[in-house]
């Protein structure tokens, strides 16, 4: 096959080393030829690395937390709660989506009226506890702030029940798998995966005797709703649960990402003691505040040890 001078484009003689022509080398175009040769290989891999990003990123993130790539870190705790807050005030702009909110708020108001006039009777009480229509109505200022916060969860959860059916969605996608990602969470396998478990189990028992003062049979509602929501947040890996898990990780990390299985992990104890506090007042035991402060402590005791066999190993 004859050769062609990669300069002007001229033909060159068998075995010439120079072009006559314009003087170029002749060897250049075997280089030419080889890089010619590679050139499809290269844009080939080219075009397969961002089909590899694109492939890492359609996995969920318990998945990409097993991979070494750097990912983006959430915001922190504080400006994660503000966001939130602004985007759920545009539900304001649709008054369809507030109807479920005020038809709730009309029951609580029914309810309470009800009981101000000592009408009880079984209808009532069931409804009442399905609503948690007592919530914040005992336990002083500490309950009654509580209530509120757990009547807040409540509301959210008739929303995330009905609002979906008006975009012709499924309500509580990601049940299904939440409750695998709930038993991978549970599973422990060194001591650094302990801390994280026991902090979420005695965080969830602390919230639930904050919203349920009382912690009461009757009021334990809140701690069933937050339980399926949670499952739903391990699920989709979103929600506000989820991501306010993650926003108050990266505050703790002091601004580092941190690890998708930890938050995960801890979410997944979070989910077990509410539905440790709900059979805690099952069986009439008020146990979930000093329980969650002594496993709160626990996961203190393991992340020092943990650190410490780090130290000593790096040493």
């Amino acid at each position: 096959m004859g050769k062609f001078c990669t300069s002007c484009g001229t033909a060159l003689n068998e075995g010439a080393k120079f072009c006559a022509k314009c003087g170029a080398n002749a060897f250049q175009n075997n280089e030419s030829t080889q890089v010619s040769t590679g050139t499809p290989e290269a844009a080939k891999s080219e075009q397969e690395i961002p089909e590899t990003m694109n492939s890492t990123k359609k996995k969920p993130p318990i998945n990409r937390a097993l991979d070494d790539a750097p990912q983006q870190s959430p915001m922190g705790a504080g400006k994660f709660i503000i966001t939130y807050i602004r985007q759920s005030l545009t539900v304001l702009k649709n008054p369809k989506q507030m109807l479920p909110t005020a038809l709730l708020g009309l029951v609580w108001l029914v309810l309470a009226l009800l009981g101000s006039f000592g009408i009880n009777p079984l209808p009532v009480r069931i409804l009442s506890f399905l609503t948690f229509a007592q919530g914040g109505m005992f336990g002083g200022v500490f309950g009654a702030v509580g209530g509120i916060l757990g009547k807040v969860a409540v509301a959210a959860f008739l929303n995330a029940a009905i609002v979906p059916l008006f975009q012709k969605k499924a309500p509580f996608s990601g049940i299904g798998g939440g409750i695998k990602g709930f038993f991978s969470g549970l599973a422990v396998k060194s001591l650094t995966a302990v801390a994280p478990l026991l902090g979420g189990v005695g965080a969830s028992l602390l919230l639930y005797a904050f919203m349920n003062s009382t912690q009461s049979l009757q009021n334990s509602m809140v701690g069933i709703i937050a339980f399926i929501m949670l499952l739903q947040g391990i699920g989709k890996q979103g929600g506000f649960l989820w991501g306010l898990a993650f926003s108050a990780a990266n505050s703790l990390s002091k601004g580092r990402t941190p690890s998708y299985i930890s938050v995960t992990r801890c979410i997944s104890g979070m989910t077990l003691g509410f539905a440790l506090g709900v059979a805690l007042s099952a069986v009439r035991l008020r146990w979930c505040g000093w329980l969650g402060v002594l496993l709160l402590i626990a996961a203190l005791i393991f992340v020092i040890v943990s650190k410490g066999k780090k130290e000593v190993a790096a040493a």
